[in-house]
C-alpha cells in the first residue's frame, strides 16, 4: 500500500491455547494454528483478511513465546519486529495494552483494531468495509467501536452486546449500553426475541488515545508493568524489558477489566458471517456435510445416525443409532461427548494438567 493512506493499524491477538478444541488443539499447536476452515490456519486467514485494508506494514501480531517461530513461518510478509512474543500468558488485557502501546509507537495518531486470531469470517469484502468504517468512527469520535453480530439462535456460549438507539443517518451504528455475560437458555431466548442484543464478536476498534485513558483508569497496574517495555520497543533491550514487564503483570481479561466498565461505547451491526469457533459444535456448523446429516471430516458409514460432528482421519467410522455426538480422534487421544456438552472439553484439559499429563496437552 505504498503511497496510500492507511485507515489504521490492526493488532492480531494470537496467544491463546484454544483448549475447547482438544485433542486436536495442543499447547505446541493451538487453535489459531490449525486449518479448521478455508484450507489454511485461522491465524493466516485473519492476516489475509485485514492485509488488503491496512497492508502488512499496518499489522502487529502479539503471540506467545513458544509460538513465535511458527507465527513467523505462517506470516512471512511480516518483518520480525511486527511479531511480538509474550514471555508468559497474562490473558487479553495485557496483550491489548501491549499491542495498542506498540501501535502508538508506530503511528501515534492512528486508530487501532484489536482482532482475535481464531475466528471464522465470511463475506470478507463486507468485513473490510465495516472494519474501515469502525476505524474511521473511532478516530472521529474519540471512542471505541465494536462489531456486533446479529444472533441467529439463542446461543448460550457467546457474550452479548446490549444496544440502544441507532443513528438514523447510519442505521447500522448503534449506541452500546452494556456488555453482557454468556446467558442461560431462557435469557438467550429473550435476547433473540427482543432485538436489542448482538453477539460480542470480540473485535474492538479504539481511538488510541481513548484506549490509553480507559486503560489508565481501569488497569493501571498493567499499564505500569507494560509501559517500560513499550518504551524499549525497537531497541536491543526490548526482550529483557518485556520479560520484566510480564513477570508481575496481572492476568485479566480485556472484556472484564475494561470493556464491561465503560460508561458507553458504539456498535456497528455486522453484515458479514461470523463464528468465534469456540467449540467443536461451532466448527461443525461450518464443516463439510457428511452422509446422514452429519458434519465434519471423516470417512463414515451411517445407519440411523444424524447431527453428529466428527474429526477423524485414517480410519472408517461406523455410526449406528447415535445422534448429537462429537467424535474427535488424534491417534493418541479420543474425544467423545454430546454436542450440547462440548463447552466442558476445557475441563478435560484441566484434569490433564492436574495429573501431569503434559504429553496430551
Amino acid at each position: 500500500m505504498a503511497g496510500d493512506v492507511r485507515p489504521g493499524l490492526c493488532v492480531i491477538m494470537a496467544g491463546g491455547r484454544g483448549t475447547r478444541f482438544w485433542p486436536l488443539s495442543r499447547t505446541s499447536r493451538p487453535k489459531q494454528m490449525l486449518s479448521l476452515v478455508a484450507g489454511r490456519s485461522l491465524l493466516r486467514s485473519t492476516f489475509l483478511r485485514v492485509a488488503p485494508l491496512v497492508g502488512a506494514e499496518g499489522i502487529l501480531v502479539v503471540t506467545s513465546g513458544d509460538l513465535a517461530a511458527e507465527t513467523a513461518a505462517q506470516l512471512p510478509e511480516l518483518p520480525p519486529d511486527r511479531i511480538v512474543a509474550e514471555p508468559i500468558g497474562r490473558n487479553t488485557a495485557a496483550c491489548a495494552v501491549l499491542g495498542v502501546g506498540l501501535a502508538r509507537r508506530l503511528d501515534p495518531a492512528a486508530p487501532v483494531a484489536l482482532l482475535p486470531a481464531d475466528h471464522a469470517i465470511s463475506d470478507e469484502d463486507v468485513f473490510r468495509d465495516q472494519l474501515a468504517a469502525a476505524l474511521a468512527r473511532a478516530q472521529a469520535a474519540g471512542t471505541v467501536v465494536t462489531l456486533g453480530v446479529p444472533p441467529t439462535r439463542p446461543e448460550t456460549g457467546y457474550g452479548y452486546l446490549e444496544t440502544g438507539l441507532a443513528d438514523q443517518r447510519q442505521p447500522d451504528l448503534l449506541a452500546g449500553t452494556a456488555f453482557v455475560e454468556k446467558p442461560d437458555r431462557k435469557r438467550a431466548e429473550a435476547y433473540l426475541a427482543g432485538g436489542r442484543h448482538l453477539w460480542n464478536s470480540g473485535i474492538f476498534v479504539w481511538d488510541a488515545a481513548a484506549f490509553a485513558r480507559a486503560a489508565a483508569r481501569h488497569v493501571p497496574q498493567i499499564i505500569a508493568c507494560i509501559e517500560p517495555a513499550v518504551a524499549a520497543y525497537g531497541t536491543p533491550g526490548f526482550a529483557a524489558a518485556l520479560a520484566a514487564a510480564y513477570a508481575d503483570c496481572p492476568a485479566l481479561s480485556i472484556d472484564h477489566a475494561v470493556m464491561e466498565k465503560l460508561p458507553g461505547f458504539e456498535v456497528i451491526r455486522a453484515r458479514f458471517g461470523w463464528s468465534d469457533l469456540g467449540s467443536w459444535r461451532a466448527w461443525g456448523e461450518l464443516a463439510p456435510e457428511l452422509a446422514g446429516h452429519n458434519r465434519g471430516s471423516a470417512d463414515i458409514i451411517c445407519l440411523d445416525s444424524r447431527d453428529n460432528v466428527l474429526h477423524v482421519g485414517g480410519k472408517l467410522v461406523a455410526l449406528i443409532g447415535v445422534e448429537g455426538l462429537v467424535v474427535v480422534d488424534t491417534g493418541d487421544a479420543l474425544l467423545i461427548c454430546r454436542a450440547q456438552a462440548d463447552q466442558r472439553v476445557r475441563e478435560v484439559t484441566d484434569q490433564l494438567q492436574q495429573s501431569g499429563r503434559q504429553d496430551l496437552l
